[in-house]
């Protein structure tokens, strides 16, 4: 067992709890306009504390798949919704490596063939690209503009990639919006995808989800993200929403994401909740990710402590 190195340094211009008003001001997409890296100068993304626990576990699974896998398959790492690449605690100001730099500093990333990690902010990507050519690995990395609402743009560059790798796909946004149309394309073009997706099923789901069910438009979001329309056609949730029981309303919506999934090939599921404020969920088609994952979200205890096992 070893400690994870989120390379973690206080930061002393951050203000520090910045309520959601305040950082609408201060913040473009999450990524704050106040405060740079106190490593290279270069912008933060202001997250909760929460955030570390969802890079720890990513960090963990990511060494096992690697170490377990670089001998079976070519592997590439792809990463939707990246992030600049270091994140800023806004409840205690310190600044730590995000999934993306996580990932390439991970002594099992040297059995990665390519790395893709896509943002829609520019300014992300440029800050991203930048951060990666410090490490010297712009050689296998890099950072591309992506728009998850066109799954297509993503893949026609995926495609370089080839059919006959395996690929581990975390999607991370903030919220419930990225449509399915997108996982089913990305499958369909790279076939071999263990998916880790951050379902927002404790914020925006609670926040929306009651009024979502008596107005179309707003149901609209969660429909695109489920693939189709029948958790909102069924009884049964109908009631648990006018009973405002919202643990039955998260159960089906995690049951219904998981059937989509296993409609396009998916026949293993788990899902990991951070700090309930939301779920992080694991999908693949073979028995040993699952062992993989189960192993890896095992490190993350009740009492915040994490370590590193790479044994397989």
């Amino acid at each position: 067992m070893s400690r994870i190195d989120l390379n973690k340094k206080y930061n002393s211009e951050c203000e520090k709890g910045c309520n959601k008003e305040e950082r609408q001001k201060k913040a473009e997409n999450d990524t704050c306009m106040m405060v740079k890296s106190q490593n290279d100068n270069l912008s933060v993304r202001c997250v909760g504390e929460w955030a570390e626990d969802k890079i720890y576990l990513l960090h963990q699974y990511f060494g096992i798949f690697a170490g377990g896998m670089k001998k079976k398959w070519p592997l590439n790492y792809i990463e939707i919704c990246s992030g600049p690449g270091i994140c800023i605690n806004r409840q205690s100001g310190f600044e730590f490596d995000g999934t993306a730099i996580s990932i390439i500093k991970h002594e099992q990333f040297q059995h990665i063939n390519k790395a893709i990690f896509y943002d829609y902010d520019n300014n992300v990507v440029d800050t991203l690209n930048k951060r990666i050519s410090h490490l010297n690995l712009s050689h296998k990395a890099i950072a591309r503009y992506g728009d998850y609402n066109n799954p297509n743009s993503i893949c026609a560059e995926l495609k370089i990639l080839g059919p006959n790798c395996l690929n581990l796909i975390l999607i991370d946004p903030t919220d419930c919006s990225v449509p399915f149309s997108l996982i089913e394309k990305i499958t369909a073009t790279l076939k071999h995808v263990d998916l880790i997706i951050n379902v927002a099923t404790m914020t925006d789901f609670n926040r929306n989800i009651q009024m979502a069910f008596g107005d179309p438009k707003r149901a609209e979001k969660y429909i695109r993200f489920l693939g189709n329309g029948s958790y909102f056609s069924s009884s049964e949730n109908i009631a648990y929403c006018a009973n405002k029981n919202y643990p039955k309303l998260r159960e089906s919506f995690r049951k219904h994401y998981a059937h989509s999934l296993e409609n396009i090939g998916y026949k293993y599921f788990d899902f990991t909740s951070i700090r309930n404020y939301y779920d992080i969920l694991f999908a693949t088609s073979n028995p040993k990710g699952i062992e993989f994952w189960q192993k890896a979200s095992k490190t993350i205890d009740s009492q915040g402590q994490r370590s590193l096992d790479f044994g397989i």
